[in-house]
Order: C-alpha cells, then structure tokens, then sequence
C-alpha cells in the first residue's frame, strides 16, 4: 500500500472480454486508503474502465508486480469523499490534475486481491490459473 500511495506507477490491466482475455496495461491515477485502493478514470466512456466495470477482473502493476484482481465499484459517497481528497493531496501538483477533474471522475472501482473476488483467471500466456 505504501509504494501504491507514495509512487506513480500504477498499472491497470483489466480483462477484454468474458474468456478473461488479458487486456494491455494502461497507467493510472490511484491512492491507497484504509487497506483499499482507488483508481478512477477521467470519464466513464475510457475502454479500460469500461472492462473493469465490465467484466470485473483483470490485473494491476505497482513497482514491477502483478497481481490479479477484482475490480469492484466504489459506490459508498463517504469513501468517495476520502478518496477525493487523497487524489487531490497526492495529484495537485500534477498539471492534468484540476478540481473539476476530480468532481467529474467520482465514478471509481476499487481493485481488490483475485481471493477476495471470484475469477477465473487466464495469465498472458493464455493458460487459465
């Protein structure tokens, strides 16, 4: 949890498709908070937040590691609320960060460890784990 809040290189990978076909790893925003972590896209509509949604599973990447994942929608206003200003403590010094960013990109999953989920895994050399 501490290289995810204090690094920048967050990776998500979420499955394409229902056969769990491994999608490619795309960078994003995330913070850890209270033995979660969020991630958020800057719009419903981005391919891989539409698979994570989606299909549910996937994998993430934080410093060089690879762990399968459920991805579940962070639907509790209050966790929302200490998301945001962990984004806004971690981000606000980024140039792509502003406050209507963050007001417009509320809608956030939580990826959370494959034995907490329930997927059948396939690895990226397409064999099923």
């Amino acid at each position: 949890m501490r290289r995810v809040q204090q690094g920048d290189d967050f990776h998500v990978a979420p499955d394409q498709d229902a056969d769990r076909t491994p999608g490619r790893l795309i960078r994003v925003w995330a913070v850890a908070l209270d033995g979660d972590v969020y991630v958020r896209s800057a719009t419903r509509n981005s391919r891989w937040f539409h698979s994570a949604v989606t299909y549910g599973c996937g994998a993430v990447a934080v410093a060089d590691r690879e762990v399968r994942v459920v991805f579940s929608p962070a639907d509790d206003e209050a966790a929302k609320d200490r998301a945001d200003e962990a984004f806004r403590a971690k981000y606000s010094k980024n140039p792509y960060f502003s406050e209507g960013l963050l007001k417009n990109s509320r809608h956030q999953i939580a990826p959370r460890p494959l034995w907490a989920g329930n997927c059948r895994a396939r690895s990226r050399d397409g064999h099923r784990h």
